[in-house]
């Protein structure tokens, strides 16, 4: 009986050794990367990271530029209704523009602290309406004149329609240079004053 079990606990030791022995050989298999596993993964790394950086940035300037436009539109939308609701009419003359006067940078008396006639609080409203545009857009330029209105922004220009034609109206033009325009930028807003 003692020689039974005495048999028996070197199979088990063997079987032990042996199942250590195959550990240890894989073991050695599974090591690491090698090097060109490890240079694409770095390579997808960093071209995800640039792909991601790249998304940020044109998001961000294109969100910039959406905001710039939503301000001037709003802006010309309410110069467009201070027209319409007779803001306008303590300025009008026949020898003066009135809209060329979006183009000064005179300082105008203030109509906050106390009363103003009309021609005074029309060129008071005038001058704030100009100095939030150019808040929002400082290199922005303007043009009000009469022109033919066209709904397609490929066809805005600054030039005015000086021809004879039944379609005219008084319209305002803003632009401002986006990227590498330079000074050659289409008007991006045109919108009929009144």
């Amino acid at each position: 009986m003692m020689n039974t079990c005495f048999y028996s606990i070197p199979i088990e030791t063997a079987g032990f050794a042996s199942a250590s022995h195959r550990y240890d050989r894989d073991a050695t298999r599974y090591q690491g990367f090698s090097l060109p596993e490890a240079m694409i993964a770095l390579l997808l790394v960093s071209l995800s990271a640039s792909v991601l950086i790249s998304t940020a940035v044109t998001t961000r300037t294109q969100m910039a530029s959406n905001a710039r436009l939503s301000a001037v539109f709003r802006l010309a939308v309410e110069l467009s209704d201070w027209v319409r609701q007779g803001g306008m009419k303590a300025l009008a003359s026949d020898t003066i523009n009135p809209f060329a006067l979006l183009d000064q940078q005179s300082t105008v008396a203030s109509c906050f602290g106390s009363p103003c006639h009309a021609q005074a609080a029309a060129l008071f409203y005038l001058q704030s309406w100009r100095r939030r545009l150019f808040l929002k857009v400082p290199n922005a330029r303007i043009v009000v004149c009469q022109d033919n209105v066209s709904i397609s922004p490929s066809s805005h220009h600054w030039s005015c329609d000086s021809g004879n034609s039944s379609f005219k109206v008084q319209v305002i033009k803003i632009g401002w240079p986006q990227g590498g325009d330079g000074e050659k930028f289409p008007p991006r807003v045109v919108l009929a004053l009144g």
